[in-house]
């Protein structure tokens, strides 16, 4: 199965108050962005608030989305936790269930070190058969993954193929990608930085954007692959004030804000993410009915 181009951050839909993994509403959020265009899933990503689940939910959300994309597209898990164990049981658990890959987060409070890192992330790759992507995002974890670590880890392990950049380095992103694609395969996670990652030949993308936006989004990798830059540019342009938006409010918040407004029931975030102020909801509203409603999934 080919890896490649835009891989939606599912967010994870909860019962109205919040207290459970809603089934149905997960169901349906896999087919719409799947029926929207996209390449590939991932499953309890940071938009899908994998700090907020327990154990079993994670696990919950896993088969139920592998299950439900039955195929079709390719599903990630992210397996990555506070300790090598808890990563472990996660990647196997994926493996188990059928999930194509995994994606592996650093643990997130005590910053790893770069032989912790390389500890880590080798340890968890060596567990698996399953394709590695790493997750660089040092806002949320501490760790700054720089080209040499990330390279060497895909030198390492053979299974280590991918990394998912979201540090907003646009040096590293680049680096990546024009020098060591023949290494690793970079997707870029940061939504402001698509319009770059396509124009100068990413493997692919990796955002929460695409819960609401993956049409326009399918749009623009169709046209990053026949060379036409200009409708790249144009639709950046036409939806950069609607990234804007989303940036600017909690981002899963606004995301999921987004799917209700679109019609699409998701619930709330979990406390303490914050939820986004109804100042912010209107001014998402009137970002989204600006734009072409073919381009919302």
């Amino acid at each position: 199965m080919n890896i490649h181009g835009a891989f939606a951050a599912i967010v994870t839909p909860f019962t109205a108050d919040g207290s459970a993994v809603a089934e149905k509403p997960l169901r349906d959020l896999v087919d719409r962005i799947i029926g929207g265009g996209a390449d590939g899933l991932i499953a309890c990503g940071g938009t899908g608030e994998f700090v907020a689940l327990s154990p079993e939910e994670r696990q919950q959300v896993v088969a139920v989305t592998v299950d439900q994309a039955a195929g079709r597209v390719p599903v990630f898990a992210q397996t990555g936790g506070l300790s090598t164990a808890e990563a472990l049981r996660h990647t196997e658990h994926a493996a188990s269930v059928g999930a194509t890959g995994v994606m592996v987060t650093p643990p997130y409070y005590e910053a790893l070190s770069r032989t912790a890192a390389e500890e880590y992330f080798g340890t968890v790759a060596s567990s698996t058969e399953l394709p590695v992507m790493l997750y660089n995002y040092p806002n949320g974890t501490g760790l700054a993954m720089d080209t040499d670590l990330i390279v060497g880890l895909a030198r390492a392990h053979d299974n280590i193929r991918y990394v998912k950049d979201s540090s907003a380095d646009v040096l590293l992103l680049s680096t990546l990608v024009t020098e060591h694609a023949d290494e690793i395969g970079t997707f870029c996670g940061e939504d402001i930085l698509v319009d770059t990652a396509l124009t100068i030949g990413a493997l692919g993308l990796v955002t929460g954007s695409f819960n609401i936006m993956m049409p326009v989004y399918a749009q623009m990798v169709r046209a990053a692959r026949e060379g036409d830059d200009a409708t790249v540019a144009r639709l950046t342009r036409e939806t950069l004030p609607l990234i804007v938006c989303l940036a600017s409010n909690p981002y899963t918040s606004a995301v999921k804000a987004g799917c209700e407004l679109l019609g699409h029931e998701v619930g709330p975030v979990r406390a303490p993410l914050p939820s986004i102020s109804p100042e912010g909801r209107k001014e998402l509203e009137r970002r989204i009915a600006a734009l072409d409603p073919s381009y919302f999934a």
